[in-house]
């Protein structure tokens, strides 16, 4: 494994990170206080290339692989405070773009990822129920065959990006299924009749990501909407979650750099007793937490992003691991922050505050920490302490 960025990869981190800084810190706390989502700074993202990074050429996008990708995004994370924005971003190319690019047929693929390459196409990603969350077994959203194509109905929750979607992926469980065996994926589009749209939830953090509830009542869908194969649709959601415990790994070693610059600033220049803060080894010890689990994070991410785009293999393990370590470490790191700042963090128009509600979701989406453990202690890893390629 190459640790030096290529030249392509280094100039692709140098141009987000100035285009990001210049164009998309505007009015953040404004924002966030008011859960707003900017359909503007969602379209400089487009022309940025963000929401097309791992999508081919051939439909609008740059075409990177895995770690490319995640670098890019680590970029943007350092450079652009507004986490919302950022984290829809993420849920749209993890479990939108890629499932359709990897499960949906060409004229499915043709028909959405130019779209969404250059913003004109929002996608969100509908698995979530009030009784299905860690486990999709439970889902009680129904698909029936009629006709030339399907009938589905339902309630899902927490769609991300479902306020401001034009697409959605609606998984729905066939009638006396086999609980995971027989659930099919299908592309729904917001004219449909029969989907109705929620009004946004109000969100501890990420306030700038549109999120709410749908409902679909006798919604029917023509048999070219089911993306992937009939009765496979945990392999979509597999893709899709492989992908975003990934790359929303990145967003957050991105926002820890961010942070840590900040807080190692804060300490250096603010003074008690007579000397800066960071002399003091009560406030030095957390920072240096704070810069080993930056580092640890990058370590255990390139890997397992390396590791997929040489091998082609798909390792539910590896992003276990590394979803589960770096949200936690970002919590960690965001609670640390806090108190090194002081009253001063915890007041509303502190970055870190903001940071710090921010991080937290980071343990519930993408499969709790509670479901990475059991991923992980399922997958036999626990049995070795190698740290080979196998």
């Amino acid at each position: 494994m190459e640790f030096n960025l290529s030249k392509e990869q280094a100039e692709i981190c140098r141009t987000i990170r100035t285009q990001a800084r210049k164009e998309l810190n505007e009015n953040v706390f404004e924002d966030d206080e008011n859960s707003h989502f900017s359909g503007y700074k969602w379209q400089i993202c487009c022309e940025m290339g963000i929401q097309g990074l791992s999508i081919p050429e051939t439909y609008g996008g740059a075409g990177l692989d895995m770690l490319t990708t995640a670098l890019a995004i680590e970029s943007l994370a350092y450079a652009c405070k507004d986490e919302g924005l950022i984290f829809s971003i993420c849920a749209q190319l993890c479990t939108v773009a890629i499932p359709l690019l990897h499960h949906g047929t060409q004229r499915q693929k043709q028909a959405y990822l130019p779209g969404i390459s250059n913003g004109k196409v929002i996608g969100g990603n509908a698995i979530t129920e009030p009784a299905a969350g860690s486990d999709p077994s439970g889902m009680l959203t129904t698909v029936i065959a009629k006709g030339d194509g399907y009938i589905l109905d339902g309630t899902k929750l927490f769609v991300t990006n479902a306020p401001v979607a034009d697409l959605l992926i609606v998984y729905a469980k066939h009638p006396n299924g086999m609980k995971m065996l027989d659930i099919s994926a299908f592309l729904v589009e917001k004219r449909n009749f029969g989907l109705w749209i929620g009004q946004c939830f109000h969100k501890m953090g990420l306030r700038t990501s549109s999120m709410s509830e749908i409902v679909l009542s006798d919604c029917k869908v023509p048999a070219n909407a089911l993306l992937g194969k009939e009765r496979r649709g945990m392999e979509v959601f597999n893709t899709s979650m492989f992908w975003e415990r990934m790359i929303m790994s990145a967003y957050h070693i991105g926002a820890m750099a961010q942070q840590f610059e900040t807080v190692s600033a804060h300490a250096h220049s603010r003074k008690q007793f007579g000397r800066a803060i960071n002399r003091f080894s009560a406030v030095s010890d957390k920072l240096i937490d704070m810069k080993m689990r930056i580092e640890t994070s990058k370590l255990l991410l390139y890997k397992a992003c390396w590791r997929h785009d040489t091998t082609g293999q798909v390792r539910m393990a590896d992003a276990a691991m590394v979803k589960l370590y770096v949200s936690e470490a970002r919590v960690k790191s965001s609670l640390d922050a806090v108190q090194i700042f002081g009253a001063h963090g915890y007041m509303k128009e502190s970055d870190v505050e903001k940071q710090l509600r921010d991080a937290v979701a980071g343990t519930i989406y993408s499969g709790t920490s509670e479901i990475q453990r059991k991923i992980l202690t399922e997958s036999g890893t626990m049995t070795s302490g190698t740290m080979t390629n196998g």
